[in-house]
């Protein structure tokens, strides 16, 4: 209820409690009087006795108190009645006015609930739609951010897949790069096998383990046989048919040692067999430092196997590998056994041959100024030495012409590759050093450089290859010339197998070679030779002239012979002068 419902509810109670106090007043007051006038007229008549009248008055003034309290409390009954009749009215009144107040409330706060429900639902209306376009919006921008980054994913893709096409074509370069340098290391590790084992006088055979190093320092190779017997410096030769035949640098003797054990061929045990190196000792020679790399080289029965490792003095003996070996009779054919039987009769008639070809070489040496002589005669005379002149003329004529039409170079240590087709061939040349010239490695430590590579591209169907060396600097020592079929492309039927000539100046001794080789042959070695230090091929080039000069004078007589011919190659140098 507000203020003012209950100043009203004051203001009544107030009126009607005046009403009633007014009443009971006027009441009284007439009472009283009617009690005056009744004495008056007893007085007036006069009593026989005052006490009496005395005690009458006494009794009716007690009745009169006693009606007049009785009606008072009549009164005051009825006036608690009306309070309370007033009191229940102003509490309905009030109750009333309560209720409507709670009703009027509840009508507001139903109209507040109604208009908030109102509100809410607007509200939430309102928030369904921002959600709703806020969800459209959210699904637009994703949409665009998947496209976009499908786009990216794909373009990344093709980027990725891009770089994947060229790693793989880098690792296919790199891993034919790698097989064809292994191959090269593996076949210049066998012939530097040969060579040692050779110097040595070592044997060979179907199964045999070698060890090679490059220092002074003493390492032991150790085997140890399917018996459990082990063959090393101390124990020579097994029971098993096994034996050390080469034990190097027990003392300091060579900077390239090798140790060798071998069976006779067919005769190896089947078993498995272990293989070993120690490092002896480290000797002081010539500086000779540690860690020591050696190489390991395993004939298991027809299979080669390369192993590399290092071992410094004072590191304990190293297992390097081991392999296993079948019966004799599974190990190869009868034709095999029967060639092994035959390799050995062959061994015994090449050292007889090797003795009587010392004897030989006594009286050739005997014979060498008629030799010569002959030779002379050949050059001139002979026709199918000319008819060679003339082949050898046409194809420098033809390298020539391609050189010229390249802007190659010419010296006197020059190897050149001429096919006809437009296949990709290249040319390999391994120097003295061991160092290869090819493709990938255009130009050597030594000097050499390959200054023409054909046909990368199917450019030209007269193509050529070229190592040279600069005129007179080209170190002495052995050279190796290999071709490989590197692609065949598919411009004008171009055919395997593609035949091809080797053209090479060794030092003045041109030299003719041909062949043919198809896509994925292995690489082919074509020639070797062996020329003299700069300054050997220079005197005896001086030599030449100066006997040419002395033959277009007049002033030769033939004495000074002996002394041209004591070096190799000066004769060969001076045809080729005199054919020039």
């Amino acid at each position: 209820m507000d203020l003012g419902s209950w100043l009203m509810i004051g203001f009544l109670g107030g009126a009607f409690l005046f009403g009633i106090w007014f009443m009971l007043v006027r009441e009284d007051d007439r009472s009283t009087r009617s009690m005056t006038i009744h004495r008056q007229d007893l007085t007036r008549r006069g009593a026989p006795d005052f006490r009496q009248a005395h005690n009458e008055f006494d009794r009716k003034l007690a009745e009169v108190e006693r009606h007049l309290e009785s009606k008072r409390r009549d009164e005051r009954a009825i006036l608690l009645a009306e309070e309370e009749a007033r009191k229940a009215l102003a509490d309905q009144a009030a109750q009333k006015l309560v209720e409507e107040e709670e009703r009027r409330i509840a009508e507001i706060e139903a109209e507040e609930a109604r208009k908030k429900a109102e509100y809410e639902a607007a509200r939430e209306a309102e928030l369904e739609e921002a959600r709703r376009l806020a969800e459209e919006r959210e699904a637009e921008r994703l949409a665009e951010e998947k496209r976009l980054a499908e786009e990216r994913e794909n373009e990344r893709q093709r980027e990725l897949a891009e770089e994947e096409d060229a790693r793989q074509a880098q690792i296919a370069a790199l891993e034919e790069s790698e097989v064809l340098e292994e191959q090269m290391a593996s076949e210049k590790a066998e012939q530097e096998l040969v060579e040692r084992l050779e110097r040595e006088g070592a044997k060979s055979s179907e199964v045999q383990v070698s060890l090679l190093w490059d220092n002074y320092n003493d390492l032991d190779l150790h085997v140890l046989c399917p018996s459990g017997e082990r063959i090393h410096g101390g124990n020579k030769i097994s029971e098993c048919g096994g034996e050390l035949d080469v034990d190097a640098n027990v003392r300091p003797e060579t900077k390239k040692p090798v140790e060798n054990i071998v069976w006779p061929d067919f005769k190896a045990p089947p078993g498995t067999y272990k293989v070993y190196v120690h490092h002896y000792r480290k000797h002081k020679k010539r500086r000779s430092k540690d860690p020591t790399k050696f190489r390991v080289v395993v004939n298991a029965g027809g299979e080669i196997k390369h192993y590399e490792g290092e071992l410094s003095t004072g590191d304990p003996i190293m297992l390097v590998c081991e392999f296993e070996l079948e019966a004799p009779e599974e190990r190869g054919t009868d034709e095999d056994r029967e060639s092994a039987l035959i390799a050995a009769e062959t061994e015994r008639i090449a050292e007889e041959e090797r003795l009587s070809i010392e004897l030989e070489e006594q009286r050739q040496e005997e014979l060498a100024e008629a030799e010569e002589q002959r030779l002379a005669e050949i050059v001139a005379n002979e026709a199918d030495e000319l008819e060679s002149i003339k082949a050898t003329e046409v194809a420098l004529k033809d390298l020539k012409e391609r050189l010229e039409r390249e802007g190659a170079k010419s010296s006197d240590v020059q190897i050149s590759l001429l096919w006809n087709n437009y296949n990709d061939l290249d040319l390999h040349v391994v120097c003295p050093s061991g160092e290869r010239i090819h493709g990938g490695n255009r130009e050597s430590a030594c000097g050499g450089e390959l200054d023409v590579d054909a046909n990368v591209k199917p450019e030209t169907k007269k193509p050529v290859e070229n190592v040279v060396w600069p005129e007179g600097e080209a170190p002495g020592g052995t050279y190796k010339a290999y071709v490989h079929h590197y692609k065949k492309h598919k411009k004008r039927r171009s055919k395997d197998p593609t035949k091809f000539q080797v053209i090479c100046n060794a030092g003045g001794d041109v030299l003719e070679y041909e062949g043919e080789i198809s896509n994925g042959d292995p690489i082919m070695l074509i020639c070797e030779f062996t020329i003299e230090d700069p300054e050997a091929r220079a005197a005896s080039a001086e030599r030449a002239k100066q006997k040419l000069a002395a033959l277009e004078s007049g002033e030769w007589d033939g004495s000074q012979e002996e002394e041209v011919v004591e070096s190799p190659g000066v004769l060969d140098a001076l045809d080729e002068l005199l054919d020039d």
